[in-house]
């Protein structure tokens, strides 16, 4: 019992580069300050979605399960305010996918995770 523990020790847990999986490959989508797009394929199917800001602590902006959303219905009207944080996933495709992003007080968006 005590070698098996040893073993588990020395070599880790399961799952390699593989931590972290859960919440997709980076991948970032459109941005203006009103308005997110998550695709403008009219092919691509959102079916999940979540977005979050930093203003004021974690604040929730939307969050969407269980849609199936084809462009332009992938496009989203929501107020982002410039010198914060905002952290999404969402799942297109059959495929998770996240983007973390900033918009300086100038409104530049510039993607924080790659």
């Amino acid at each position: 019992m005590f070698l098996i523990f040893l073993c588990t020790l020395l070599t880790g847990c399961p799952g390699g580069n593989r931590e972290g999986k859960e919440i997709g490959d980076y991948k970032p989508f459109y941005v203006t300050r009103g308005n997110i797009c998550f695709s403008v394929n009219k092919n691509d199917v959102l079916s999940r979605y979540t977005l979050y800001s930093n203003q004021g602590g974690e604040k929730r902006l939307v969050v969407n399960d269980r849609v199936k959303l084809s462009y332009p219905d992938t496009c989203i009207n929501v107020d982002l305010n410039m010198g914060y944080q905002y952290s999404s996933s969402y799942n297109l495709n059959g495929i998770n996918y996240h983007y973390d992003f900033f918009i300086d007080n100038n409104g530049s968006v510039t993607g924080l995770n790659q």
